[in-house]
């Protein structure tokens, strides 16, 4: 059985997660208490008992009944899911059947977590990518290692008829998150 991380630490983490929303590209630690599975925290953080989410990757089951149990969520299917986790690095596509809002309620969007090994906010080598919308001074071109290069054509894609789209983080091993909201534009490089 796993133990729900505390009240204090959902409300760290969730600030931290606002922060990297507001702020695109921009890699951000979360919690020092997070266990080292900080995907844990972060989904205890966003869902509840009125809230669906979806697992895509490898023992999506076991997972899947791992954050009913912590959470209280159900499972829904991919185009249902309010929450998207994906695992593995990319979805092979199944993004494109997120949920993306409407004109009248864009907030009815998915938002998807992606697992990924590491996260950079640039470095010497040239980024796949590069970010501009609110939050962002002139761009950001973060490195993400062990996404799959095709999901920022499937975000890019989601995205392109804003306000509606999917909110989505990125976590790495080492307990950071990186924010990319709706508003965000993707060009790929």
């Amino acid at each position: 059985m796993k133990i729900a991380p505390s009240h204090l630490l959902r409300q760290q983490t969730f600030r931290v997660l606002l922060q990297a929303l507001s702020q695109p590209g921009r890699v951000w630690a979360l919690p020092t208490a997070a266990p080292p599975d900080g995907w844990q925290t972060v989904l205890a953080t966003l869902l509840d008992q009125e809230v669906s989410f979806a697992v895509l990757g490898p023992q999506s089951e076991s997972v899947a009944a791992e954050l009913r149990e912590l959470t209280q969520a159900s499972a829904a299917a991919v185009s249902q899911a309010d929450f998207l986790l994906i695992f593995g690095g990319g979805s092979q596509g199944r993004i494109v059947e997120a949920k993306r809002g409407s004109l009248a309620y864009p907030d009815q969007g998915a938002t998807l977590v992606y697992l990924v090994a590491e996260l950079q906010e640039g470095g010497l080598q040239p980024a796949p990518v590069r970010l501009q919308g609110p939050g962002i001074p002139r761009e950001r071109c973060p490195r993400i290692s062990g996404l799959d290069q095709a999901e920022w054509s499937y975000l890019a894609e989601i995205n392109r008829e804003f306000p509606m789209g999917v909110d989505c983080f990125f976590l790495d091993r080492n307990n950071r998150v990186l924010g990319l909201p709706r508003s965000t534009r993707v060009e790929i490089v």
